[in-house]
């Protein structure tokens, strides 16, 4: 499996901080029978491949071994694998959870590839992403792990739930393979028998691969009936990202349903995706441009500015300051007319709650200035009325 880890020139590679000798002991490390000694080892891969989030020229190389070690059900953490093979491909899966991965924006011009895979970032995060680098390896890894999916897509009948759940992740992002990989996606996601999160990774992973109507659509569609309400969830989500702005009411109305709950209290964020189903939702609705979604995303930071009713109240408003407002700061107010009904609410609950400028002046002063609102009650006052 290993035995042409010594064919590869690692010395004259390079990844995050200098050439790339040790790549094949750390390999190599990931069937110890030491976890730790594992653990380390996947430690110093993600570090020396993935350092902030770029990619590297060993990365292309280290690619075919890491699937080799997936593929081989005697390796140990191969769920781990898989996912770090995921980061390879993509980096981070933020900017692409509402449109799946753009690759045809990579494409068409190699030798602007790189500034336009920053681009991508920058139109996400509002931010620069900073100097794009010289040469095409983000592009390249990405290719290298595309080669691996004939071998990969078989992991989706393995044994092992965790390893289906990270190949369910890792083929949603290689939209030009959908033609191979939908069905088997979907195969897991009818499973009635199987596990609910193997099921609704599934199903995301083929609405992300699709992007756009499908010989499958309709399989889709009737898991929006499944008897299970996660899984009814998950066949809007993928509906939704198949058909577009088609969509029709019935998976919007499932959305709606899963954004007005709110976040409960004991909901996690879905893994390995991210985001809650409820912000998931609000955030479909919005890219559709539903006339509901302004809504959807005021109910869900009522839920969450509300859930906690004791404890430190900019705790209690921090996850609705960004709900509401997004991450980025502001020097200056929007006028209180101009605020959606989301960022609306919550400045009038701040200003039926004194209280929380009283008990921390500090703490919640701070958010205010953030966000470039009224730092006081009396202006807060002033400023909604």
């Amino acid at each position: 499996m290993l035995e042409k880890l010594d064919t590869v020139g690692w010395g004259g590679l390079t990844h995050a901080f200098g050439t790339a000798e040790e790549i094949p002991a750390f390999i190599t490390a990931l069937r110890a029978e030491d976890p730790e000694a594992r653990g380390d080892a996947r430690d110093e891969l993600w570090s020396s491949l993935l350092h902030e989030g770029r990619r590297y020229q060993a990365d292309v190389h280290t690619v075919p071994f890491l699937a080799d070690l997936a593929a081989d059900p005697f390796t140990f953490d191969r769920a781990a694998i898989v996912d770090l093979l995921t980061a390879m491909a993509i980096g981070s899966d933020h900017p692409y959870l509402l449109t799946g991965f753009p690759i045809e924006r990579l494409r068409p011009s190699p030798d602007a590839v790189d500034e336009s895979w920053h681009l991508l970032y920058s139109e996400w995060s509002g931010h620069t992403a900073g100097d794009p680098p010289g040469d095409l390896d983000e592009l390249r890894v990405y290719d290298a792990v595309r080669a691996e999916l004939p071998r990969l897509v078989r992991l989706l009948g393995d044994s092992d739930g965790a390893v289906i759940e990270a190949a369910a992740y890792l083929l949603a992002w290689f939209p030009e393979a959908a033609g191979d990989t939908v069905v088997p996606l979907l195969a897991v996601a009818g499973q009635r028998g199987w596990r609910r999160d193997l099921r609704v990774s599934a199903l995301l992973a083929a609405g992300l691969a699709a992007r756009g109507p499908v010989p499958e659509s309709a399989v889709i569609a009737s898991l929006a009936h499944d008897e299970d309400p996660e899984v009814r969830w998950a066949a809007g989500v993928a509906w939704t990202l198949t058909a577009g702005a088609t969509v029709p009411e019935e998976a919007r109305a499932v959305l709606r349903e899963r954004a007005g709950s709110g976040i409960g209290p004991d909901e996690p964020v879905l893994a390995p995706w991210g985001l809650t189903r409820a912000e998931w939702s609000v955030r479909l609705l919005e890219h559709l441009g539903d006339p509901g979604a302004a809504e959807a995303r005021a109910a869900l930071v009522r839920s969450e500015a509300t859930r906690q009713a004791h404890g430190p109240w900019a705790q209690r408003l921090g996850e609705a300051f960004y709900l509401a407002f997004g991450d980025d700061g502001r020097s200056s107010p929007l006028r209180y007319a101009d605020l959606t009904p989301a960022q609306r609410w919550l400045v009038d609950h701040l200003v039926r709650h004194p209280d929380a400028l009283v008990a921390e002046p500090d703490e919640v002063t701070e958010l205010l200035r953030w966000y470039g609102l009224p730092d006081s009650h009396p202006a807060l006052s002033a400023y909604a009325a």
